[in-house]
């Protein structure tokens, strides 16, 4: 390393956050929340609420002080580079989640502490793996590798042989705690990549934006120079490392089997009490971190759509107004004789596009005959419904609050009680029939100082599939029995 790369980086996000006065606070709450919970995009009152419990934590055990909101914490530590504040689609509440430099800061401080059990045997068996696969990747002599895949079918064959024989080679414990450990390592290291990876995808993104809101004239450079940055991230060694894994994960045959090897190895007894239950969720995690990522080229494909859209409706403007521009000077040229000119004769074809055909043949229209044969008979023909109207019988309905007056001590009863005993079926003709009622025996007396509501289903309602109500404003309706042309009494006030 040279001094001069060291001192650049002292203003990286991680090195700031290393230095900074409440460095404690943000490694272990934002460590929690976003790397050992693998949280992404907590909305905003989630996050206070987490850190105000926090805070209040630290200031009653004398831990702080803390005495700023927790809503200002997280402003700063946004404004600082190791949160990142952004409204998703369709929201209206902030969300936060982790940057690449917090997690290589947690990931830095959980380094420190001396481990009871560092494991080198498995580490030293995968590079030997992956040294062997990219010798053999590489071969280009057939019969070389012809000798390779007979040596390893040896081997193969030799321990099928021995597994025949009784001879079982079983791992020790130390052996399964270390390979276990370097599983937990890689999946988690791999999981902080992807932050990596989207990070870089977003910073794309921001420059894209930027190169468009300061673009000036024709869009076929810029466009040219977007293209190709897109596509450097696509072929790159880390883009095309990035498609394989998702295509890897996106295999429903392999996630089963990835899942069931989790927990097959979780279940050993060997590794009693020193496993890691979050690690049967990481597969969920790597799939939920591959989706944000395809969320931020999708969104660097929407903002290219939106500016080609753009752009385009601008040059279309621009073009129509050098057209009208044209029109305009031809117009005032017209009539002028001392013009030079030329006349051409240009060959033309008469050309008839489909969609110049008629699709249809317009219906012939019937010509009525409307006038009327005195010969003939109409005196039979039934006219009767065409007058018909809606009719309400008022002597049914007379005979209706006859009825509930007979079974009234006082011999009165409103319109409301009448409407409930004898629900409309007419509607509005039916309520205000009530109001004209007239017969023998019955007094209806209104009361227009005092009004009621009157509840009942409005009839044949366009546009409607079941009944709807309607509530009618009405004055105050008594019917009193009269018996030998005297009432039965005084109307009683309600």
């Amino acid at each position: 390393m040279k001094y001069d790369d060291v001192a650049g980086l002292s203003n990286h996000p991680a090195w700031r956050l290393l230095c900074a006065e409440h460095a404690p606070l943000v490694l272990a709450f934002c460590g929690t929340v976003f790397v050992d919970e693998n949280e992404r995009g907590v909305p905003e009152g989630i996050l206070v609420s987490r850190l105000d419990d926090q805070l209040y934590d630290l200031n009653e055990r004398g831990l702080g002080p803390f005495p700023r909101p927790a809503s200002e914490y997280l402003t700063e530590w946004t404004n600082n580079g190791w949160l990142r504040k952004y409204y998703p689609p369709g929201e209206d509440e902030p969300h936060f989640d982790a940057t690449s430099a917090l997690e290589k800061a947690v990931a830095w401080v959980r380094s420190l502490p001396a481990r009871s059990f560092i494991g080198t045997e498995s580490r030293l068996g995968t590079i030997v793996d992956l040294l062997r696969q990219m010798a053999f990747g590489t071969e280009m002599d057939p019969q070389a590798r012809i000798d390779e895949l007979s040596r390893e079918r040896d081997q193969i064959d030799a321990r099928i042989a021995r597994l025949r024989a009784g001879e079982l080679e079983v791992l020790t414990p130390f052996a399964l705690l270390d390979r276990y450990q370097q599983v937990e390592s890689m999946a988690i290291d791999l999981l902080r990549d992807f932050r990596e990876v989207e990070g870089n995808l977003r910073e794309l993104d921001r420059g894209f934006r930027q190169d468009v809101a300061g673009a000036e004239g024709g869009k076929g450079e810029l466009l040219a120079s977007i293209l190709m940055d897109r596509e450097m991230i696509a072929d790159s060694e880390q883009g095309q490392s990035f498609q394989a894994f998702f295509d890897y994960l996106l295999s429903p045959r392999r996630q089963e089997e990835l899942l069931d090897l989790l927990e097959e190895v979780n279940q050993l007894p060997q590794l009693d009490g020193k496993t890691n239950k979050n690690l049967l969720k990481i597969p969920r995690a790597w799939l939920e971190a591959a989706e944000s990522t395809q969320d931020t080229v999708r969104q660097l494909t929407e903002q290219l759509r939106r500016f080609l859209t753009d752009r385009g409706r601008e040059e279309d403007r621009r073009v129509l107004v050098l057209a009208r521009s044209i029109q305009r000077h031809v117009t005032a040229l017209d009539g002028r004789r001392d013009l030079p000119g030329m006349e051409l004769e240009v060959p033309q074809v008469d050309l008839v596009l489909p969609m110049e055909r008629r699709l249809y043949m317009p219906v012939e229209r019937a010509e009525l005959d409307s006038a009327v044969d005195e010969s003939s008979d109409v005196a039979d023909v039934d006219v009767s419904e065409l007058f018909a109207g809606l009719h309400v019988d008022g002597e049914v309905l007379a005979g209706q609050v006859l009825a509930l007056l007979e079974e009234s001590p006082s011999g009165q009863a409103n319109l409301a009680a009448v409407v409930d005993r004898f629900p409309l079926t007419l509607g509005l003709a039916e309520l205000l029939t009530y109001f004209q009622l007239q017969r023998p025996g019955l007094d209806v007396v209104i009361d227009s100082e005092q009004t009621r509501e009157v509840v009942y289903e409005r009839v044949d309602a366009p546009g409607q599939s079941a009944a709807t109500h309607t509530v009618a404003t009405v004055p105050q309706v008594t019917f009193v029995l009269n018996e030998g042309g005297t009432a039965a009494g005084e109307v009683e006030q309600a």
